[in-house]
């Protein structure tokens, strides 16, 4: 027994030397070291650091479901031409009352310290599918629109206090802060660049070069006067140089250029700005390239705007109020591209108040006059939380815009247009069940009041039958959101 258990040692004995021989001639990897996420402590809330990098980043978006419902009545569309009908009209039947709309939104943002301060790269995507009012564009809603688009909503750099890119117009303050739906304020995404200069105490002034066809309506506004006039595609009266289309804008040669002083302090903030618009227009033209004619005008706009924080009513609590004005610049009063008009498109019926930067009459020498519109807009959001679940918004605006004596003494039947006013008052209520997930409801009411273009000492034609000419409407809206 004792002969067995010695040779059975041995044997086990043997084998681990033979064994420990072979693993010491085995490569020895050794193995690489984890590389755990690393939260950034200086960035705030969000940011990690890209594994293997100084750069810290921070990546959300959301999701989004809305229903719309605007009840549509009978709208006229003014299209003045010479040798044609003076308007269109859409039956309320034709344009949709209901819509839904979706969007899906990734953002991106990246941030690195730096000798200089630090280096920020920002971008956001949004991917859109619209059907009904959504999709409308213009007075005739069909009711089997739909769209579906993808953009570039934000996407710059930030450097030394240098911003390129895709951004929040610098001119903007309120913009469309808190509502769904549209109302008086500018609000609209450019290419720029910029440069921000800050102080102490918050203070801080921002020279900013922008693309101008940001702030371009679609087009300028043409009147049918006389021997030379201004005239539609497609019409070539006898002695009419321009020949093969109205006024519009031409090629773009000088950027819109905005000035920003801003505080911003722990009461809330402060903003004025201005803009210099350059409105740079074409006409006519033959066939074989001739017989163009140009007029160029400058427009411009102001704006000031105020934030109070009101933690003393509740924590959260906050009014805005700003004003603009302006002259040959309209979506600076009022990026919703009309009084007319919507975030998506028509909005209300009844006349049709097609604002622009300025109208073209004919000089009856083959050129054109152009007459800036000007006017304010002014706005106020009030946001309240009942408790941190239930928070709700009261919000309105106001604006009033014009064209001058010669521009609403011309019938609205050959393209005059007369003075407007426009009031639009809203509530939203929103619940928040759990963090970052929203139900809201918003309410809103629009009303205009305008007068019909009409030639001196007498009255303006008449309206067709159902055409509203200071039209109202009400809508109701419903959304569903996820932010991550």
């Amino acid at each position: 027994m004792k002969l067995v258990k010695s040779l059975l040692l041995g044997s086990v004995a043997g084998m681990a030397t033979i064994a420990g021989a072979q693993a010491a001639d085995l490569p020895f990897r050794k193995a690489a070291p984890v590389e755990y996420v690393r939260v950034c402590d200086w960035t705030g809330a969000g940011y990690f650091y890209i594994p293997g990098t100084d750069t810290c980043v921070k990546i959300g978006g959301f999701v989004r479901a809305e229903y719309a419902f605007i009840e549509p009545t009978r709208a006229l569309n003014p299209a003045p031409g010479v040798g044609r009908t003076p308007y269109q009209i859409f039956p309320g039947r034709t344009r949709s009352a209901s819509g839904f709309f979706a969007r899906g939104r990734i953002e991106v943002d990246t941030r690195t310290q730096t000798a200089y301060g630090t280096l920020r790269a920002f971008v956001r995507i949004d991917a859109d599918r619209l059907n009904g009012n959504y999709a409308a564009s213009g007075g005739g809603n069909g009711v089997s629109q739909s769209g579906t688009n993808a953009h570039l909503d934000k996407g710059f750099i930030q450097f030394a206090g240098f911003t390129a890119g895709r951004v929040q117009s610098f001119f903007d303050f309120n913009a469309d802060q808190y509502n769904f739906e549209g109302i008086a304020t500018s609000d609209e995404s450019v290419q720029a660049f910029a440069y921000t200069a800050t102080f102490g105490g918050g203070f801080s002034a921002t020279i900013s070069v922008e693309d101008p066809n940001g702030s371009r309506r679609d087009g300028i506004g043409n009147i049918a006067f006389g021997n030379g006039a201004i005239i539609t595609p497609g019409v070539n009266p006898v002695g009419n140089t321009l020949s093969t289309g109205g006024a519009g804008y031409a090629g773009t040669r000088i950027p819109d250029v905005v000035g920003v002083l801003r505080v911003d302090q722990a009461w809330g903030a402060a903003q004025i700005a201005a803009a210099y618009h350059d409105v740079n227009t074409v006409a006519g033209g033959s066939i074989d390239g001739t017989n163009f004619s140009q007029n160029t005008t400058e427009g411009f706009a102001v704006t000031a705007g105020v934030q109070i924080k009101l933690p003393m009513i509740a924590a959260g609590d906050d009014i805005w109020l700003q004003g603009a004005y302006q002259d040959g610049a309209y979506l600076y009063q009022d990026s919703a591209s009309t009084m007319s008009s919507g975030f998506n498109g028509s909005y209300l019926g009844g006349f049709q108040h097609n604002d622009v930067d300025a109208y073209a009459i004919g000089n009856g020498r083959g050129g054109y006059n152009l007459h800036k519109g000007s006017g304010f807009s002014v706005n106020a959001e009030f946001h309240h939380y009942f408790t941190p679940q239930f928070h709700d918004v009261l919000f309105g605006s106001y604006e009033e815009v014009g064209y001058g004596n010669i521009v609403k003494n011309i019938d609205w039947t050959r393209g005059g247009l007369g003075d407007a006013s426009e009031y639009r008052i809203g509530n939203q209520f929103i619940f928040t069940p759990v963090h970052d997930l929203n139900f809201g409801v918003e309410v809103i009411y629009a009303h205009i009041d305008q007068t019909l273009a009409h030639e001196r000492g007498q009255a303006a034609t008449a309206l067709p039958a159902g055409i509203a000419r200071n039209p109202d409407a009400f809508e109701a809206r419903f959304r569903v959101e996820r932010d991550f």
